[in-house]
């Protein structure tokens, strides 16, 4: 009787044991650029993430000072070096662990609608308070805060390049261009038609 008492227990603690393994949870990643992204993790994977996190900890302090000297020593680039638009890669539990994964994105799901009418709801207040105040945006400075912003992205594609290179794995970034060559052909062609527009508007004046 005791040697089957003792095989159920055994067999019921293998079954909570393949359960649990399979549990998930939702983890908020933001990546270099601080844009977010809600994923669905194993304890494994998140146990990987965060040893990534850990591993990208220590090299970007000084891949930051490498490109931050080779971005003063180019002539082309008028503005300083955009440190504070860099950042560590993070990432943040949000709530509970999940039995499923079917559960786990039922629960995204709604987490998405959420921001995504909190986003809409931004938008508009903040295009009705530009109605307000009728104030209108020149060709000139849009072409000045894309030139900036085109700078900036060069900036974060090159410190994540470095790191791609010493820690010898991708370091993912959302919406970027993953392809290395892609990345330098779009900023030259950007940078060179941002600056074309600065140049045109300065005549006109």
């Amino acid at each position: 009787m005791n040697k089957r008492v003792g095989c159920m227990m055994a067999v019921v603690s293998c079954l909570m044991g393949a359960v649990y393994a399979q549990s998930v949870a939702i983890y908020q990643v933001t990546d270099m650029t601080g844009q977010t992204e809600n994923q669905i993790l194993t304890k494994e994977e998140a146990a990987k993430l965060a040893t990534e996190i850990k591993e990208e900890a220590k090299v970007l302090p000084a891949i930051m000072a490498e490109a931050k000297k080779e971005w003063e020593a180019d002539k082309e680039n008028k503005a300083p070096f955009p440190a504070a638009r860099i950042k560590l890669r993070t990432a943040k539990k949000l709530g509970s662990d999940f039995p499923n994964q079917e559960a786990a994105l039922k629960k995204i799901e709604q987490i998405d609608l959420r921001t995504a009418d909190k986003i809409a709801q931004d938008a508009k207040e903040k295009e009705s308070g530009r109605s307000n105040k009728k104030q209108k945006t020149s060709p000139e400075d849009i072409a000045k805060e894309t030139l900036k912003n085109t700078l900036a992205n060069n900036a974060i594609s090159d410190v994540n390049r470095r790191m791609t290179e010493k820690l010898k794995r991708e370091v993912p970034m959302f919406g970027f261009m993953s392809s290395t060559s892609e990345k330098k052909e779009a900023k030259k062609e950007v940078k060179k038609d941002a600056k074309k527009d600065v140049k045109k508007d300065a005549e006109k004046k």
